[in-house]
């Protein structure tokens, strides 16, 4: 295709002991050492390559905010498309719907198909050439006798561009779009369009949700960006917007989709476009917390669109950056954690300002400059003025561990050190023992064993009041050894 993306801003693999490269979200997975805020979401839009990174400040809140521009700036690929799984029914699907019968219209395909092409921020050039495809579908649905076979093979030539597309840009082969559209060709078709021909039963369909002990942590925490409030308006409509979010809770993710589009159509109906900006948030909330990030970024790009509230520009900006921040792409990261910022600071939210900032200075960090600490320091004052010990404890981590890696054992041991006495007071037994064990390995490295043997038990006592067993394991397995 003549794409060469090998340019594109990546935050560099990390190799390990010794061992195959990993990427970043794998370790930080690995590492379990992120802040317990992290499960509220974050994930992402508009792609941008950014040359010249922006300088490490401590912002000026009221300096003028400049809204993203989103999927009009996009220049570069998400690696999202790897954890891609949208609309695969199979034929052995069980799933039942009231009333709903086995037929999926053209339209409904169609329109997938090209919010797919949107989510991964296909380049112009390439696009023109998938459009060409899909111009000659659309001229055959709107015939009395539309050629199936022909509507199949362009869908087909057009699915295997798009995944060209992603193979070139994750250095990595995937026919994720290719095996979806293999997957609808297995359904019964209705080649009539119809666009209000809508089959509940081929939306996304959701796996359980399963998370790990780290995850559930996580949720525990407050959030760096708290959740715009209720809309006060409409009765009908604050009852729906109240309802479709219960059934989120409830972990019910097609009826909470099912009820927000309710709700959005009713928002459109009364004009009220602030209520749909903070419906289109909970719903790339859902799609984001079961992984699902092209419909996650198109509904946060949605929601930006109409919002009015900073609160709502906040959550959904740094929702992206951390779908970004997750896979590795530094620019659009840095972008909308900058954003973050900005808005945060117009809302005096202190919280959202430094851990974005302290976020910023960990992509700073994974690239081994150490501009990053310019970061942390700004992320550090800010957090001074609140009482949230958990951020302070997340950013005190994080310095420690760029410090590690820059070769300063004994200014990263104080900031463990920071770190440890903020999660202690911020009862958290788990980030607790996490840093006396990074502490431990950082001792161990520099061949201080009665500092590490020191410190994994202390650690050890904290990792008993978990349920994390493998840490319990790990740590004991050290001390072992060092005794």
């Amino acid at each position: 295709m003549g794409l060469n993306l090998s340019s594109v801003n990546q935050r560099p693999y990390i190799v390990k002991d010794g061992k195959k490269p990993v990427n970043q979200k794998e370790e930080q997975e690995k590492s379990a050492r992120q802040p317990e805020d992290e499960q509220q979401n974050s994930r992402s839009k508009g792609l941008a390559l950014v040359e010249d990174k922006p300088k490490p400040f401590v912002p000026n809140y009221t300096a003028q905010v400049q809204q993203q521009q989103g999927w009009q700036a996009a220049k570069s690929q998400i690696q999202a498309q790897s954890h891609y799984k949208a609309t695969q029914p199979q034929a052995t699907d069980t799933f039942e719907y009231q009333g709903v019968s086995a037929n999926i219209n053209i339209a409904q395909i169609l329109k997938d198909f090209k919010n797919t092409a949107l989510a991964i921020g296909t380049p112009a050039e390439l696009q023109e050439e998938v459009d060409g495809y899909i111009n000659l579908i659309q001229s055959q649905v709107s015939k009395e006798n539309p050629n199936t076979k022909l509507i199949k093979s362009n869908l087909k030539n057009a699915s295997t561009l798009l995944d060209a597309y992603i193979s070139e840009t994750l250095n990595k082969e995937s026919k994720v779009v290719e095996n979806w559209v293999d997957a609808i060709f297995l359904q019964q078709i209705d080649f009539k369009y119809n666009e209000n021909d809508i089959n509940p039963q081929f939306l996304v369909k959701f796996p359980e949700r399963t998370l790990n002990k780290e995850q559930e942590a996580q949720q525990q925490a407050p959030a760096p960006t708290p959740q715009p409030a209720v809309p006060q308006v409409d009765e009908e409509l604050k009852n729906m917007f109240k309802y479709s979010k219960q059934l989120a809770r409830e972990n019910n993710p097609k009826a909470a989709l099912l009820s927000f589009q309710k709700a959005l159509t009713r928002a459109d109906e009364l004009g009220e476009e602030s209520v749909k900006s903070k419906i289109y948030l909970e719903v790339g909330d859902i799609y984001n917390d079961y992984n699902y990030l092209p419909q996650a970024l198109t509904s946060y790009h949605k929601s930006l669109e109409s919002a009015t509230e900073n609160t709502v520009k906040i959550k959904a900006h740094y929702s992206m950056a951390q779908i970004y921040d997750n896979v590795n792409q530094i620019s659009p990261a840095l972008d909308h954690y900058y954003t973050t910022v900005a808005y945060a600071g117009e809302e005096d939210n202190l919280v959202a300002q430094s851990v974005s900032l302290a976020k910023m200075g960990n992509i700073y960090a994974d690239m081994y400059e150490q501009e990053s600490l310019e970061y942390y320091s700004s992320a550090k004052d800010i957090a001074a003025q609140t009482d949230n010990s958990k951020v302070k404890g997340f950013i005190a981590s994080s310095t420690a561990d760029s410090l590690s890696k820059f070769g300063e054992p004994q200014e990263a041991l104080k900031e463990y050190s920071q770190a440890v006495q903020h999660y202690a007071q911020a009862d958290s037994p788990l980030k607790v023992a996490q840093n006396y064990n990074a502490a431990a390995d950082l001792m161990i490295e520099y061949h201080n064993l009665n500092k590490a043997k020191s410190l994994l038990s202390k650690g050890l006592n904290y990792a008993n009041q978990t349920n994390d067993l493998d840490l319990i394991a790990e740590m004991s397995g050290k001390l072992e050894i060092l005794s």
